[in-house]
């Protein structure tokens, strides 16, 4: 998950009648339909890009995290309950019923080597044979004597290709994790050494090995953590990108990815997280993505979409919150190019931990379903692929 670093207000929102263009919306306080056009140039991306009309087009692929949620900072503290994958396997065919489901495993670490790559090709053959597709999260967190060696890097990630193309539903490779995010390398690969780099040219490694052994189902894309500048300029990150990745980096990218926690940090509730949401999006579509040559028909897949219970909050605010994101993103698919939204999680780390990081899941840590559990089952019925 994103470091839990605070989405800050950056003030009274200007007036929705005035004109003139609007910063980015933090509180989700002013809708679409009456946000003014943005002012160009806006070279840092600081303005509100959320003015476009909603547009439909081919239907979600909606997903669930099935594994732990990673805890921000150096390492995991809060310890997590054991899984009991009969009760996983059965929520998960729950959620999918007769429509798309997809998986997203998180955290394969460089550091962790052949025996990482060996735990992890079993649970995608599991899920594969479940016909449940998955994304596999390729980190480079490298152990500290590799930390900044991108070729031992590039070499890691050709074996991930090798190891993982030929089972039938995986489908999709999400090379490096938040290389803009520096402040967790528990969750988030920006901590370390030459990540923009390990991002730049691990998507065409691993889209060469990909092709050149015939694994035509799987893509390749990346992710960003997404902050309006709080975990550093999001601006100069795509600018870099963009500079270090060049027209290889485009050629091989199949989707780029946003993880998006809209009104969990500070402040604690937007106005309207779906509208807060949105404003994300379209940010990312309309400004960000082009300062690194990304055009209009990249597709984008929301990674990482979370709003958690725990302290101070209750599980029917996260209802509200599953139901305004998907609902949002659905009706909003066609304007920005949205293929795919995962939900970041299916479980409770831990349901009576101390720590609100621990509370992501559309089930309690005993797999007794939360309402959102059975909110988002009806939504991948009534809207999903």
């Amino acid at each position: 998950m994103a470091l839990a670093a605070a989405l800050a207000l950056a003030g009274a929102a200007t007036s929705a009648s005035s004109a003139a263009a609007i910063p980015w919306d933090a509180p989700g306080a002013i809708p679409p339909e009456q946000t003014p056009s943005p002012t160009l140039p806006d070279p840092d991306c600081l303005q509100s890009y959320a003015d476009d009309a909603p547009a439909g087009g081919p239907r979600l692929r909606f997903g669930v995290g099935p594994r732990l949620a990673g805890e921000a900072g150096t390492s995991q503290v809060t310890q997590s309950v054991p899984e009991n994958k009969r009760l996983r396997d059965e929520a998960l065919l729950r959620l999918q019923g007769k429509r798309h489901l997809s998986v997203r495993l998180n955290r394969l670490f460089q550091a962790d080597g052949a025996p990482g790559i060996r735990e992890f090709k079993r649970m995608a053959k599991h899920y594969s044979s479940l016909g449940i597709d998955v994304t596999l999260q390729v980190r480079y967190h490298p152990a500290p004597e590799q930390d900044g060696d991108i070729g031992a890097w590039l070499d890691y990630v050709r074996k991930v290709v090798r190891a993982f193309g030929p089972i039938e539903h995986v489908t999709a490779l999400q090379i490096t994790n938040e290389a803009d995010l520096t402040l967790s390398p528990n969750t988030s690969d920006g901590a370390y050494a030459g990540a923009v780099e390990a991002l730049a040219r691990g998507v065409p490694a691993a889209a060469r090995e990909a092709k050149r052994r015939g694994y035509e189902q799987l893509t390749v894309g990346f992710n960003f953590a997404y902050g309006n500048g709080i975990f550093g300029d999001d601006a100069a990150f795509w600018r870099a990108v963009g500079a270090a990745g060049g027209e290889r980096l485009r050629k091989a990218t199949d989707w780029v990815g946003i993880d998006s926690y809209p009104g969990t940090f500070v402040p604690s509730a937007f106005a309207d997280p779906a509208d807060a949401l949105l404003e994300q999006v379209a940010q990312m579509r309309e400004c960000l993505m082009p300062l690194a040559g990304f055009g209009a028909r990249m597709p984008i897949h929301v990674d990482e979409l979370g709003y958690p219970t725990g302290p101070g909050r209750t599980e029917q605010e996260q209802t509200r919150a599953l139901k305004g994101f998907m609902g949002a993103l659905s009706r909003y698919r066609g304007t920005y190019g949205i293929e795919e939204a995962i939900w970041f999680g299916l479980r409770d780390n831990n349901s009576a931990g101390p720590n609100f990081q621990s509370f992501f899941g559309l089930l309690h840590d005993d797999y007794s379903p939360k309402p959102a559990f059975g909110a988002y089952r009806k939504l991948i019925r009534k809207r999903g692929a």
